[in-house]
């Protein structure tokens, strides 16, 4: 239980990271250049990670350590599921193009895989080599 503990909030906390990086690039030289909204860009992506982690991720890795499928693939696909659903949903930019709304996909699904990752090492790859 500890290690799904750290492994969800590692998630949290890489998404912050991934997301503040990127915003904090991108609005360099724009109107948009002050640090603090691509901290408040960043915090309300890792709220969105947090939620996505103890409604979705959870249930998943637990489905898939019952169906013993724990492989990276499985914890990387399903990761985009909730991205996919997040961005045509709830629409949280507004009214976008259907252009615009693939852009945020990608990249909301690029933060998902990654956290993925994180996840998945510190739940499943770590756990199988500190027991072996």
């Amino acid at each position: 239980m500890k290690s799904l503990y750290i492994a969800s909030l590692s998630t949290v906390l890489t998404v912050f990271v991934v997301t503040f990086v990127v915003t904090a690039i991108d609005s360099i030289g724009s109107d948009y250049t002050d640090i603090r909204i691509s901290l408040l860009i960043a915090s309300v992506a890792a709220i969105v990670a947090l939620i996505v982690v103890m409604v979705w991720a959870l249930p998943v890795h637990f489905a898939l350590k019952k169906l013993n499928h724990q492989g990276f693939f499985w914890y990387l696909l399903a990761s985009v599921v909730p991205c996919v659903v997040f961005i045509y949903a709830f629409k949280p930019f507004g009214q976008d193009s259907n252009i615009d709304l693939i852009k945020q996909t990608l990249f909301c699904s690029f933060c998902g895989c990654i956290g993925a990752g994180i996840f998945w090492y510190m739940a499943v790859y770590r756990q199988r080599i500190t027991s072996a």
